[in-house]
């Protein structure tokens, strides 16, 4: 099998080269046996998606990756290997030597190489641009740290890790995992092929036809549910129902007696330690797709996640220090979206929802900012 010579060409090659990384990750020779072989059982697993001129790099990314995780386990799942029954430690100073003691060992010249190539990664042409040396300068000091540090680890016990085991767990585990999708398909292409011969069986008794009511109900709920889900307060802000006007707090409706335009409304009162204020969530739907003009002054047009946002401080008549602040946002399908906040906290009675511009105003500034009223207009999901 192809995969089984490329794997085992490459176990054989490298297989050292990753125990002694991963002894210098943990500090110990067998945990570091148990790393790189788990890290050579999720590559044996996932080698056909290897690329075959990046496998050294996917290499070191999976061994670092599998090292911290064995890290991240807790003490009592972790297995503790050892040759004999635990006896009084004793200190061994060669095998002791991490990697900045090795390092420091070395002169600095052959220490700048060695760490910009293999620590900071570099290439050979970048390593002497930055030192200011040839490249076969460069080739020449590495190989020697290189050998250096190799001098250090002489010491270390004879290597246990088997091509041939490696590669009989891995088939196990890639047999194990292509099992296991083979049966998820199964049970879907099953449940798919029940689920059409039921909707394709005729039935005797139809559920009846749902009302224009009903639907504006269900439609308002799942509206009510996306908002909700999608949508936080800033801190410090609590949204508080609006009695007068028959509303829970961000509770889609629709009124067609009170408002004929038939537009979906959610409403709240809000409040913050300042006072208080109001907020109107309005979704309809326009067939020309116009989103307006924005000549005042105090309009906006800016485009957040592809959509076009109008954002308007709505004037008050008579009223210089009420604020409404709008945003609004026309649909590719249609569906227009305006949300308002201002700094009065009532509801017109007039047009169903809306904010109430005769009221006086209860807090200087409104409570949602612009950015918190294009977060709302844009959000995901938001239909007419």
């Amino acid at each position: 099998m192809d995969r089984d010579r490329e794997f085992g060409e490459f176990v054989d090659a490298r297989a050292l080269v990753m125990r002694r990384t991963a002894y210098l990750l943990c500090g110990d020779w067998h945990r570091a046996e148990d790393i790189v072989q788990t890290a050579l059982i999720k590559m044996y697993v996932a080698w056909s998606r290897v690329r075959k001129d990046s496998v050294d790099a996917y290499a070191r990314k999976v061994l670092v990756r599998t090292a911290i995780d064995e890290t991240r386990r807790g003490f009592f799942q972790r297995e503790r290997i050892v040759d004999a029954v635990p006896e009084s430690a004793v200190t061994d100073a060669a095998s002791d030597l991490d990697l900045r003691r090795a390092l420091d060992a070395l002169p600095p010249g052959q220490r700048a190489v060695v760490v910009l190539r293999y620590w900071e990664d570099l290439s050979i042409t970048e390593t002497a641009r930055i030192l200011g040396r040839t490249e076969g300068t460069v080739k020449s000091q590495a190989a020697k740290g290189l050998a250096a540090l190799r001098d250090l680890l002489e010491n270390e016990p004879a290597s246990r890790i088997y091509t041939s085991e490696v590669i009989r767990k891995g088939r196990t585990k890639l047999v194990r995992r292509r099992t296991t999708i083979a049966a998820a398909m199964s049970f879907v292409l099953l449940a798919g092929a029940g689920l059409t011969g039921y909707l394709a069986r005729p039935h005797e008794t139809s559920a009846p036809a749902m009302s224009q009511a009903d639907s504006a109900a269900d439609r308002n709920a799942v509206l009510t549910q996306l908002f909700r889900t999608s949508y936080r307060l800033p801190p410090g802000i609590t949204a508080e129902d609006v009695p007068e006007i028959q509303a829970r707090a961000f509770v889609f409706f629709t009124r067609n007696t009170n408002t004929p335009d038939g537009k979906r409304r959610a409403v709240a009162r809000l409040r913050d330690a300042q006072g208080v204020g109001g907020v109107t969530i309005s979704i309809g739907f326009d067939a020309k797709k116009d989103l307006g003009n924005c000549d005042d002054p105090t309009c906006r047009i800016e485009v957040r996640d592809g959509q076009q946002v109008r954002v308007i401080q709505l004037p008050v008549p008579g009223r210089p220090d009420s604020q409404v602040l709008s945003a609004n946002v026309v649909r590719p399908d249609g569906t227009t979206i305006s949300v308002t906040s201002d700094n009065i906290g009532r509801f017109s009675d007039a047009v169903w929802g809306e904010p109430d511009v005769g009221g006086a105003p209860q807090r200087s500034a409104p409570l949602l900012d612009r950015e918190e009223l294009i977060k709302i207009a844009t959000l995901p999901g938001l239909t007419f």
